[in-house]
């Protein structure tokens, strides 16, 4: 009995950890939301509970997991973006235009006040957004306070199914240097990083979490126009047959796959 409780042990284990690499990978990815993944894998709803609880370690092996998927993930599209940036930021750019149609799924029609809203976020993620991607000066260094601020709420995000926690880091223009953080394994940075998305996963998320139930689609209105408009950094300088398709590739597979909230309830 033991023994079989030893290996049923092993197995929830094994099963949390491919999970997380999973999750590590796809989070990676502009347009991809870590929420919708959680609701794929069918265990979004206990997580939240159980952060909020602080009931952490049936998560340590998902943890490990997801750090491993964000690193080989991270590292292959850093190596993309130096070798080939106008081909990887194309793809980027149709998995972030993509998530739009997840972000507002389900969210009742445009009326005046949502097209005032959406058009309001558009404005803010086009004005908000840095330096393409893909373009970095030798040695830059980003602000300590902005890594910090990009990892808690990038982190806070990822538990709104729909919104991409990625898509922040691209309107707060540090997206790319993450990728490269993690490809060199810059660890200051990375753990400055790291321990403002601990802040966002257990103080953040949960205020995100209510402002975002209380206010659905103004929020997704909103975070929809602010997707639109951060797209303008992952615009490649020159397009070709070979971008266009990679951009529609990148489209498909989020707007077919990306999913979104599998609930209907009542909206704001």
């Amino acid at each position: 009995m033991t023994v079989l409780t030893g290996a049923g042990k092993g197995e929830r284990a094994l099963k949390k950890l491919v999970q997380g690499f999973i999750l590590g990978l796809i989070i990676v990815l502009p347009g991809m939301s870590g929420g919708t993944v959680f609701i794929i894998l069918g265990i979004y709803e206990d997580l939240v509970q159980d952060i909020a609880a602080f009931k952490l370690k049936p998560y340590w092996p998902m943890l490990i997991g997801t750090v491993g998927g964000i690193f080989l993930g991270g590292t292959a599209f850093a190596l993309f973006l130096s070798s080939h940036r106008d081909l990887t930021v194309a793809f980027l750019m149709g998995f972030l235009l993509a998530s739009i149609k997840a972000v507002l799924l389900h969210r009742p029609a445009l009326t005046v006040g949502r097209t005032g809203i959406l058009l309001l976020g558009f404005l803010a993620g086009f004005l908000m957004s840095g330096e393409p991607v893909g373009i970095l000066e030798p040695g830059e260094v980003v602000n300590p306070v902005l890594l910090a601020l990009g990892g808690a709420i990038s982190s806070a995000a990822m538990f709104i199914p729909g919104v991409p926690g990625s898509s922040i880091l691209i309107v707060m223009g540090i997206y790319d240097n993450i990728l490269f953080y993690v490809k060199d394994i810059t660890l200051f940075p990375l753990a400055l990083f790291g321990a403002g998305a601990l802040v966002g996963v257990f103080l953040l998320a949960r205020v995100m979490e209510i402002i975002y139930f209380r206010y659905r689609a103004p929020v997704s209105y909103f975070f929809a126009g602010l997707i639109a408009g951060s797209a303008r950094v992952l615009w490649p300088a020159d397009w070709d047959i070979s971008t266009v398709l990679l951009f529609a590739v990148g489209f498909y597979l989020v707007w077919r796959w990306g999913g979104g909230e599998v609930e209907k309830s009542k909206e704001v």
